[in-house]
């Protein structure tokens, strides 16, 4: 099974769809302000949580998820959104 890494030939698709609305959803609120999904990390004071990168990696198939979020981690990617901010 392939790790996710930003040298994988399908990373571009993987980080399309957590940024879209299947994902992280990256918007402007009605002031503004960029909003966003994340149910984890610093950004949010909560526990680290991939929930929507897990989902997508599931969907695309193939790969090991568990080797592909230490991947991110270790990058600073410690939940959906600092994969984004991070890692890509």
């Amino acid at each position: 099974m392939d790790v996710m890494t930003p040298d994988h030939p399908r990373w571009d698709e993987f980080k399309k769809r957590l940024d879209s609305p299947e994902g992280c959803d990256f918007r402007k609120d009605d002031s503004g302000e960029t909003v966003w999904n994340c149910a984890g990390g610093e950004c949010h004071g909560g526990e680290h949580n991939h929930d929507l990168a897990t989902k997508i990696l599931t969907d695309m198939g193939g790969f090991d998820i568990e080797a592909s979020l230490e991947y991110f981690a270790q990058c600073g990617g410690y939940c959906d959104c600092e994969i984004l901010f991070n890692v890509a």
